[in-house]
């Protein structure tokens, strides 16, 4: 199974922390924030794996925002690639990327080709963080030859304990049917807890983490970019 902490960039104090989790997490990092980079080189040092969680247009915008660069649906194929262009140039450890917000960008099958053509250009596999049942992300994705996935379980849209052991346990379940499960979590002190905690029950139950990249490709490597090599705990100071 993999697990996407989503929602990095701001906070490099609450970013360390889950940087000394035992297990391996994919660190989905917000474009244009004041410490997007310098979380994304540390969380690759450590042996972490880097995507970019690339804002795009929800329903309910302007009043629902996704943030700085997203991605919007009146824009042209330029702008939308000038936008993909500069959110990798700054991020040159990721070689993937998700969804932030963006429940009607991705329902537009055109807007999601042209995105999804850039990636493919640049090497990058896309994961659906399928924010809406009507998303087209992955059917788009597939359908191009781009690498994809798409996001089975969000563990703490309520951020109790009880709830968060409870996703874990339904995406655990869902790991030993499938062969394969896809968590979405964000930097919330319950969920650095219960992982924290929760780690060696995984082991226990015979589940292997891994980072995102390596259920993409099917188990054949991630490369070497966005991967490195596990260093020792960080102050949390």
């Amino acid at each position: 199974m993999a697990l996407v902490i989503d929602d990095f960039g701001q906070d490099l104090t609450v970013a360390k922390r889950f940087l000394n989790l035992p297990i391996p997490i994919t660190f989905s990092i917000l474009p244009g924030l004041k410490h997007s980079r310098e979380i994304a080189e540390l969380a690759t040092v450590h042996g972490h794996e880097v995507i970019i969680h690339m804002p795009m247009e929800p329903e309910g915008y302007p009043k629902v925002n996704p943030g700085p660069m997203a991605l919007l649906v009146s824009m042209s194929r330029d702008r939308i690639e000038q936008r993909l262009s500069d959110a990798i140039r700054q991020n040159p450890y990721a070689r993937g990327m998700n969804n932030h917000m963006g429940s009607r960008f991705t329902s537009s099958e055109k807007q999601m080709e042209w995105t999804l053509r850039y990636l493919q250009s640049r090497g990058f596999y896309f994961m659906d963080s399928y924010t809406i049942a009507r998303s087209v992300g992955e059917q788009v994705a597939r359908r191009l030859g781009v690498p994809t996935i798409k996001r089975d379980i969000f563990l703490d849209h309520e951020q109790t304990e009880s709830f968060v052991r409870k996703q874990l346990k339904e995406l655990i379940k869902m790991a030993k049917i499938k062969g394969r499960a896809v968590a979405i979590g964000h930097p919330h002190p319950v969920t650095l807890k219960v992982l924290g905690e929760e780690w060696a029950t995984l082991e226990k139950e015979g589940i292997e983490v891994v980072p995102l990249c390596r259920l993409v490709t099917g188990g054949s490597g991630c490369g070497t970019v966005g991967l490195g090599k596990k260093g020792g705990t960080l102050d949390n100071r």
